[in-house]
């Protein structure tokens, strides 16, 4: 989780250990030893399993009731968590690379994902698979604490040195390829929760177990296996995102194109006006063909205008279909989290890892599933958006496509038509012949994107997840 309180004093940005003493070892833990706690809206702990503890060094009664501030590690700058805190305060998931201190100054790194979590807010670490970018955030983060020292030694309050803080990381992610803390969220959810299932992350099976903690394990394995189709895509949804981000970009490069092909088509039109007008003022014919030119023309910028027309909304909507695709990913990703982090859980108890009477196992098990829940819920949604959007944004690259391909005869044999006139060598001319090039290739590329949203295809969710998760909350139900 995180804290809303930024440090009191300055000191302790460069020496975290404290008096200068060396820091204590890191604490390790393993990629399968997921843990979490909840905090109220305020950031006091309400719950937390075991590994938190044997992290921490903190036995379950010094942490409940507790500020989440208490392995608040001075190396973390205050910026972070007030960008945090203002993600998950306006509903939305917050991630980061986190070094929290343990009771004995040691310290452990993990990756936080907080979401929203009734009246207070759920977090789930795991242990950051992607150590390069971990590592690249780490040496952010020193930049940033030296931003807030500088602003604490000018004497300003802790509000201004985190809001400074915030602005220098705001920095740091754009210079790392981010456009914001909830972009970043999204992207690292998905790419850690895909290492951490590569690495053999998953639900342990609840063989030979009985009792309601048995099958509330049972049902999480079994929604495991159930959207392990979902899983497959992120991969997949990545390459979507990548592909439209450029064919977005290109989009408004071809309008752009089209755009000062126009220009260049009625220069060349005005030119060939010209040269009719000067060979009628000579008596050698009435316009010199320019009234012919005049009328084809026109035909052929009404083509060029059309394709401009579609191509204008079509970059935003292209845009828009690459932010659905983004939402489904993380989707994916957070209801994998939340699903692994309910099963391990349930895997403790059974083992006696944690206890059932102890800190409110049942109270955990159940926010667990309601963040899986909601998370469901949500894929569903952004499911179904993406979908429809599809349809829509396939079917226009389709019909730009084919329009973009049929202009490239009709501008030939417009420009043939001014060289027969001897405009063919004007500027005019020459920039348009340029512009039409070998026609637009583009049009190929649209098509092969239009068949690669069509092809995209994801499961819906069966209502045999939700049959899963009513067995599990009549599991718990049992516990009370």
């Amino acid at each position: 989780m995180t804290e809303r309180t930024e440090p009191t004093q300055a000191t302790g940005l460069s020496d975290p250990a404290g008096g200068g003493a060396p820091p204590a070892p890191e604490r390790a833990f393993e990629a399968h030893e997921i843990f979490f706690s909840t905090t109220d809206a305020a950031g006091r702990i309400r719950r937390a399993n075991s590994i938190f503890m044997r992290l921490s060094g903190y036995p379950r009664g010094a942490l409940v009731g507790r500020a989440h501030n208490v392995v608040r590690h001075a190396v973390m700058p205050a910026g972070l968590f007030r960008g945090v805190w203002e993600d998950i305060e306006a509903g939305h998931a917050a991630s980061a690379y986190i070094t929290n201190r343990a009771s004995d100054g040691g310290q452990y790194r993990v990756f936080a994902t907080i979401v929203p979590s009734g009246s207070g807010y759920l977090s789930i670490r795991t242990l950051p698979q992607l150590t390069e970018q971990r590592d690249a955030f780490e040496r952010a983060y020193g930049r940033v604490r030296e931003v807030e020292a500088a602003s604490a030694a000018l004497g300003s309050t802790r509000r201004e040195v985190a809001a400074a803080g915030q602005a220098a990381l705001g920095r740091e992610l754009e210079a790392l390829g981010y456009e914001s803390t909830v972009d970043f969220t999204r992207r690292a959810v998905a790419s850690e929760v895909a290492a951490l299932v590569a690495a053999g992350v998953g639900i342990p099976s609840a063989e030979g177990a009985e009792g309601p903690v048995a099958r509330v394990l049972a049902e999480m394995h079994a929604i495991e296996e159930a959207t392990s189709g979902h899983l497959a895509l992120l991969d997949e949804l990545a390459r979507l995102v990548r592909l439209l981000e450029r064919r977005a970009t290109e989009i408004r490069a071809l309008s752009a194109r089209l755009a000062e092909l126009r220009a260049a088509l009625r220069a060349t039109r005005d030119e060939v006006a010209r040269l009719g007008a000067a060979r009628a003022g000579e008596g050698a014919g009435a316009d010199g063909g320019a009234q012919g030119f005049e009328e084809h023309y026109r035909r052929v910028d009404a083509l060029v205008l059309e394709c401009a027309e579609e191509l204008r909304p079509l970059a935003g909507q292209v845009s828009e279909l690459r932010g659905d695709a983004y939402s489904v990913r993380f989707a994916i990703a957070l209801m994998r989290l939340h699903n692994l982090a309910s099963g391990f859980f349930a895997a403790q108890i059974l083992a006696g890892d944690d206890d059932v009477a102890e800190n409110d196992a049942v109270g955990s098990l159940e926010e667990l599933t309601s963040a899986l829940n909601e998370g469901i819920s949500r894929l569903t949604d952004h499911r179904a958006l993406l979908e429809a959007r599809r349809e829509l944004v396939g079917g226009e690259l389709d019909a730009v496509a084919e329009e973009l391909a049929a202009t490239r005869g009709p501008l030939t044999e417009l420009l043939t038509e001014a060289a027969a006139v001897d405009a063919g060598q004007s500027e005019a001319a020459r920039r348009a012949a340029a512009l039409i090039g070998d026609g637009f290739p583009e049009a190929r590329d649209l098509a092969d994107l239009a068949g690669a949203i069509r092809d995209l295809e994801i499961p819906a969710l069966a209502a045999e997840i939700q049959e899963r998760i009513t067995a599990v909350r009549r599991a718990l139900a049992e516990l009370r």
